[in-house]
Order: structure tokens, then C-alpha cells, then sequence
């Protein structure tokens, strides 16, 4: 059997990159894919380049659609495809010439029901990544504790390739703002065998003004993450060690993002501070723990300004060496638009 790709692209408001990213697609090493262009209506330099690139690439398929934001346009894209196989690209990004080669080798190889390949992390003056590659194969289980543990790949959708079968009654919740996460984790819950290829395939662009960072994002986030840790005990009970540290990670991560971007205080992220400091004591023990984590749960439970302080610090030498890309896109406003909450 050929197996066929179906790469769903969602698009909107990403002209400056998109030239890029559809090359990128339309360049793989694995042709036998379709090339499904979900494009918000009303973006006119989206539609035209998407257009442009349909003119020299049959398998390229312009679906223009009203921007009613990412889970929308993503069912449409699901509706649309005809491969066994899915896979997902974000127009700001862009892949590899020979991901979807690899993908689907290493599902194909060992008999998996998704397969996964490591990202990079594009700055406007640099890229960071992984070359050499390791192939682990994953139970359900192992991979949900390498999630938890977050020593690996994560619950994005663009870096993954699934069979279409595991889709069968899964669809991503439209007016939502933070859609994937729960919809990788049912999927990944369906999958017996999962295949990771630890090299850096999929370009991730890290933008300043992402609609990721909007505030009420990443509280949104913290409760998928919270959901999908209680389903993930109710099925593997022994995993609550893991479940531990992740949720309290998560929540630590949400509170600093809070002090990055300006809005911390300890009225404001009190109940964030509260969790934090009743349940730290969980991972103290934990060896698998780094020390520099459970560092952070003492200042939160002690002394968040100091946890404040070394943030900023943190960031501000980040900043001296990475130059994070600008969208130019008001999302808090766009979402308004969109109805989306």
C-alpha cells in the first residue's frame, strides 16, 4: 500500500512567511501528499500566495474559509483530507525537506499509530536544535510520562504524524482559543505504538506577539493540562509522581509568564502561589526533579519577588541573545473578532 499524507496548513495573517512555508511542503522528499491550504477569507495576500504556489503544485488545495480561528479551520481541513495519514503545518512555519519521509518511514517501520520528530526553535538571528537523532518506541504509557515529564516531545500538533482512523470521532473544539492540547492527548490516548525521532524536523517559529502568550491563554492551557493529568491517572495510576511535577511545572511557568509580561502580583496569582505551595513538597523527594525546579517552588511558596526578580534577569539575558520574531498581529482583538474565548 502507497500511504498517503494529507498536511492540513492553517492560514491567516502569516504573510511574510508563508512563501516559505508552502515551499518548504511542497519540496518534501515523500511526494505522494496532498497539501490542504485552509486560508481565513479576507486575508488577500494570503489567498494570492496561496493561489500562486496552487498554480505550480497540483496537489496544493485552497480552501477558503471565514477566519473563525485555528480549531475551525483545522475540521475543515480534517473534512477535506482523502490520505490515510495526517499531519499539521502552522503557515508561520515551515519543515525539512525530508520530515514527512521520516514520519512516515518510522510509523510505517515499526508498526506505530503516530510518529513524531523533534523541533527547532527559529529566532529571527539564530536556530536551535537537535541533529542527532535517537529513535525511541513508546507505549501509551511511556509516552504519557514523557509528556508529564516533559522530557521530549510534547502535546503540539505540527510535529506529529497520525493515522486517520485514530480522527474517526475526535474533532478540535471550535471557539476555543486553546484547542490542541487536549485534542493531541485523545489521540495519543487511542495509539498503542508511538515512534519519536529525537532530530529536529519541524521549524517552530517563536514570535513575541503570539497568540500562545495572550494571558488568559495560558490559564486556558492550565486547565486542559489539569484534565489531561486526571485522565491520565484514571488510566495509569501509578503515574502520579509525574502528574505531580507536571502540574506543578505548568503552574510555575504560568506564573512567571505573568511576571514577564507584567501582570503579576500576589493578589492576582494568589490562588496560582496557593497551589504551589500546598502541593511543592511532592516533588522535594522526586530525584528525577532538577534542582533548580524545586528551587522555584521554595521562592513561590516564600519569596515569589525574588522569584520575580531572577525572571526578569533571566529574560533580559535571554533578549541580548535572541531575537524573537514580530507578527505585527493585535490577537487579543483578532480572537474578539472571531468570537472566540
Amino acid at each position: 500500500m502507497m500511504h498517503k499524507v494529507s498536511i492540513i496548513v492553517i492560514i491567516y495573517k502569516v504573510a511574510r512567511f508563508l512563501d516559505e512555508c508552502l515551499k518548504s511542503i511542497s519540496d518534501q522528499t515523500f511526494e505522494n501528499i496532498e497539501i490542504i491550504c485552509v486560508v481565513g477569507k479576507g486575508d488577500t495576500q494570503c489567498e494570492r500566495i496561496v493561489s500562486e504556489h496552487a498554480e505550480g503544485d497540483q496537489r496544493i488545495i485552497p480552501l477558503i474559509r471565514e477566519p473563525l480561528g485555528t480549531a475551525a479551520a483545522r475540521n475543515e481541513g480534517l473534512k477535506a483530507a482523502t490520505g490515510d495519514l495526517i499531519a499539521f503545518v502552522d503557515g508561520d512555519d515551515h519543515i525539512d525537506k525530508d520530515m514527512m519521509e521520516i514520519l512516515v518511514n518510522a510509523l510505517i517501520k515499526n508498526d506505530a499509530d503516530i510518529s513524531v520528530v523533534g523541533k527547532y526553535h527559529d529566532y529571527e538571528n539564530l536556530t536551535e536544535g537537535v541533529s542527532e537523532n535517537k529513535e525511541i518506541i513508546l507505549s501509551r504509557r511511556d509516552a504519557y510520562e514523557m509528556l508529564l515529564r516533559q522530557n521530549g516531545f510534547f502535546l503540539h500538533i505540527w510535529d506529529k504524524l497520525y493515522k486517520r482512523e485514530l480522527f474517526n470521532d475526535i474533532s478540535f473544539d471550535t471557539g476555543k482559543k486553546v484547542e490542541d492540547r487536549e485534542v493531541v492527548f485523545k489521540l495519543i490516548s487511542k495509539a498503542d505504538r508511538i515512534v519519536y525521532e529525537t532530530a529536529s524536523k519541524y521549524h517552530f517559529r517563536v514570535s513575541e506577539d503570539s497568540g500562545s502568550r495572550v494571558e488568559d491563554n495560558l490559564l486556558k492551557s492550565l486547565a486542559s493540562d489539569r484534565v489531561i493529568a486526571d485522565a491520565m491517572l484514571g488510566e495509569y495510576p501509578e503515574l502520579k509522581a509525574s502528574s505531580d511535577y507536571f502540574l506543578i511545572y505548568e503552574t510555575i511557568s504560568v506564573i512567571q509568564n505573568h511576571m514577564l509580561y507584567g501582570t503579576f502580583s500576589r493578589e492576582h496569582d494568589r490562588e496560582l502561589l496557593s497551589y504551589v505551595r500546598k502541593n511543592g513538597h511532592l516533588i522535594y523527594k522526586d530525584k528525577g526533579v532538577l534542582k533548580g525546579i524545586k528551587i522555584k517552588v521554595f521562592l513561590c511558596g516564600h519569596f515569589p519577588g525574588i522569584l520575580k526578580l531572577l525572571t526578569l534577569r533571566r529574560r533580559k539575558a535571554y533578549y541580548e541573545t535572541h531575537k524573537e520574531f514580530k507578527t505585527g498581529t493585535d490577537w487579543e482583538e483578532t480572537f474578539r473578532k472571531q468570537g472566540i474565548e
